[in-house]
């Protein structure tokens, strides 16, 4: 395909300009770049809106201002500080690249896309569009909303990261890079949105070939979803006087890293059922019975017991969270079960 150039894209000046002048500040726009902290902030909005990913990120960078402190860290504390927003492998991952990047790298985060790409968590995305934003390197980092606005503009009905890289990045202006990526993402995010994209607010309206093919929601064609599959675990909670057992789940287990009631497949006899609760993944539904019953019979490897009050303090994931409110409850009520 032929290589358009700046020239030939007149959208690309009215769209920095209605950057320049409208785009929404954030932590990790502050000048001059911190590249770690917008390598945080890439990291935390691969699967989370800006909107709740900010006040995360501004309360991670007091815990850890610097790649040195993240590096230092303890990965219960760090998983703490990633408490709610979910997929906690980024978590664990932000702290092995920042002690390969103190080891390593001098302390520094890496430049060039291969040496971003090296980093545990980091993939070709991720490099790309923290070297654009962080350094100004001339690549494309490629996101749903980039996605979305290219197949608009040229009116496609599918396209992939490599023909919106062909197609987009060499209209990059020289030395603008970050500026030209975000206002690609925020063009996307704020005005070209899936659903009810707002074209009279949007500066590249007149270049846009979906506008004048008159119904640019009809691009890209949108994929059928999958029905959310469901799931249903007992939660299993062991209860020595007031104290109940927490186990601390394997790295390659779902929610990994973090404490939390041993999920089994299926609810046991005896014990006590307290509500069920339902909580929403990304892809299915999990819904968790509750089931309390006295401390006997085999330990749970690394089990530890501790009060209510006392699992605040450690890293919980949002479902382990609510039984543990339930529970609360519970034992508060005196109804904790008896050991016959």
């Amino acid at each position: 395909m032929k290589r358009k150039k700046p020239a030939d894209a007149p959208w690309v000046r009215p769209l920095l300009r209605w950057f320049e002048r409208d785009r929404e500040e954030f932590p990790w726009r502050r000048e001059p770049r911190d590249p770690y902290v917008v390598w945080v902030a890439e990291v935390m909005l691969q699967q989370t809106q800006v909107a709740a990913a900010v006040p995360y990120l501004e309360r991670w960078l007091r815990h850890f201002p610097t790649v040195a402190r993240l590096a230092r860290a303890d990965a219960d504390r760090v998983l703490k500080a990633w408490e709610g927003l979910g997929y906690y492998s980024r978590a664990r991952n932000l702290l092995k690249a920042a002690r390969t990047i103190v080891r390593d790298c001098g302390g520094v985060l890496p430049r060039t896309v291969e040496g971003l790409r090296a980093l545990p968590g980091i993939g070709d995305y991720s490099a790309r569009s923290i070297a654009a934003l962080a350094y100004g390197t001339p690549v494309l980092g490629v996101d749903g909303n980039i996605r979305r606005v290219g197949a608009r503009l040229y009116a496609l009905p599918s396209l992939g990261d490599r023909e919106a890289r062909d197609r987009l990045e060499p209209l990059m202006p020289a030395g603008r890079a970050g500026p030209f990526t975000e206002a690609l993402m925020e063009l996307g995010r704020r005005v070209c949105k899936p659903r009810g994209p707002l074209c009279g607010a949007c500066p590249v309206r007149r270049w846009c070939a979906a506008l004048s093919a008159g119904d640019p929601q009809a691009y890209p064609a949108g994929a059928p979803k999958a029905r959310p599959r469901r799931e249903r675990k007992a939660a299993l909670v062991r209860v020595r006087g007031g104290r109940v057992g927490l186990v601390k789940r394997g790295e390659g287990e779902r929610l990994g890293g973090l404490w939390g009631f041993p999920l089994l497949g299926r609810v046991p006899r005896g014990g006590k059922r307290l509500d069920p609760i339902i909580h929403a993944y990304s892809g299915f539904t999990l819904t968790a019975v509750p089931v309390v019953v006295a401390e006997g019979g085999e330990a749970y490897e690394g089990e530890r017991f501790v009060t209510p009050g006392e699992a605040l303090d450690l890293p919980l994931s949002v479902l382990d969270r609510k039984v543990m409110e339930k529970v609360a409850k519970e034992l508060g009520a005196g109804n904790a079960p008896r050991r016959k």
